[in-house]
């Protein structure tokens, strides 16, 4: 709408007005129903008193503004969002509830008044009612409209703001928690919003370099909250953003948490997220909060060496004895080598015998087992087993442990602890 709506040409009252002054007459009532109404629509605005009674001085400013738009048929394109609406919007902002949830408020209150006020103009059998409702719908219409694109533009410069500002203070407290023997826990806890005395699983998160993505911080705040889900967290995870593609996270567990990779990449995929995960190992306390965090790290460090072919998701607990030693790539060569012999050469073919054979000891040798991971047929499965025994002269019941480990460092450090060919 370009300008305000035009006055009727004989003097005669205008019909909109007039309903819209029937609903003044009830508008304190009014109120407290889109009060609560918006509160049992939209879960994430109840909220606790202080912003409750924010929320009720947004929508009664709001309300009282929009009335006044139409009884003196202002142009809504010279109207600002009342102050206590921006200020909801900035303290919604910094408590990280979603911006969709505050348009739907707006959206739902819209909604609410044009049944009332079009309700009022049936009843009182204006004149003209169909022009009467095309300048309320109109009026309203453009009134919420351009509140919502201010109130939005507020939302999103305070979230900008309160996250720099949030995140400094919070990789601040999370430096003291893992380096500071002396750390004040209370007073972390407190800065934080995170308790300490239960027990922790750490998480490394980093953007897959295969995905393009235009908001790292919306797809880390989905995977904080995919976790929170997958592995039963309580209280909020704690989440720091250790560079603009990568992210720690801490989630408060059961000691008894089960940290499943498979389960954890499955439901990645699903949801689509285009990251990688590397999962500590769950500990109690603060010494607990540090080792998880390590724990993480080092899954982390190993899923890297592995490159692409790394699963999505890296549990400490399945490849620690490897990621122990992710440090020491020169003396893990020399074992490979000293183990596997010539299958530690790198080229294709000796790749697709070490992986078979990898698997057939994982499984127990079982042969069904590792045709059913590998997806060939069983009898695949015996060549391979049969070429790398026979050919590279190895034995599986003096060297098991040995053949197992050395070609599990294999499958994670690839190329860094394989012989080239030709040497």
């Amino acid at each position: 709408m370009n300008g305000p709506a035009q006055r009727p040409a004989d003097g005669a009252p205008d019909p909109a007005v007039l309903a819209a002054q029937v609903m003044q007459a009830h508008r304190d009532e009014f109120i407290a129903k889109l009060v609560a109404t918006t509160e049992a629509e939209i879960s994430q605005l109840e909220h606790d008193e202080p912003l409750r009674g924010l929320l009720e001085a947004s929508i009664t400013e709001n309300i009282v503004t929009s009335l006044h738009v139409v009884i003196n048929r202002i142009d809504p394109g010279t109207v600002d969002a009342p102050a206590s609406a921006v200020s909801y919007a900035r303290r919604l902002a910094q408590r990280d509830v979603p911006l969709s949830a505050l348009l739907r408020a707006y959206r739902l209150g819209h909604a609410q008044s044009l049944d009332l006020v079009l309700g009022e103009a049936v009843r009182l059998n204006l004149p003209d009612i169909a022009g009467t409702l095309i300048t309320l719908v109109s009026l309203s219409s453009a009134y919420v409209d351009r509140v919502c694109d201010q109130i939005a533009r507020v939302y999103e410069e305070e979230r900008e703001r309160w996250v720099g500002t949030r995140g400094v203070l919070r990789r601040h407290w999370v430096t003291q928690l893992l380096d500071n023997p002396r750390v004040d826990q209370r007073q972390a806890e407190a800065a934080l919003g995170y308790r300490l005395s239960g027990s922790h699983l750490g998480v490394e998160g980093w953007l897959d370099g295969t995905a393009a993505t235009t908001d790292p911080t919306a797809v880390f705040d989905r995977l904080a909250s995919l976790l929170h889900t997958v592995l039963r967290a309580h209280g909020r995870p704690l989440l720091i953003h250790t560079d603009e593609a990568g992210v720690r996270i801490w989630l408060a567990v059961r000691p008894d948490c089960p940290v499943d990779a498979d389960t954890v990449a499955a439901e990645l995929a699903d949801a689509a997220l285009p990251v990688r995960v590397a999962l500590g190992s769950v500990r109690p306390g603060l010494d607990g909060f540090r080792r998880s965090t390590r724990a993480a790290a080092r899954a982390k460090a190993l899923a890297l060496s592995a490159g692409p072919t790394a699963p999505r998701a890296v549990a400490f607990a399945r490849v620690a004895p490897v990621a122990l030693l992710v440090d020491e790539p020169r003396e893990l060569a020399d074992f490979v080598s000293d183990t596997l012999g010539d299958l530690a050469v790198d080229d294709p073919r000796n790749e697709v015998l070490r992986e078979t054979l990898r698997v057939f000891l994982a499984t127990n040798r079982s042969y069904a087992a590792t045709a059913d991971h590998l997806t060939v047929h069983r009898n695949t499965v015996h060549y391979r087993v049969q070429r790398a025994v026979d050919h590279y002269r190895l034995d599986l019941d003096a060297n098991a442990f040995d053949l197992h480990f050395a070609l599990n460092v294999c499958r994670w450090h690839g190329g860094k602890v394989l012989r080239p060919k030709g040497k």
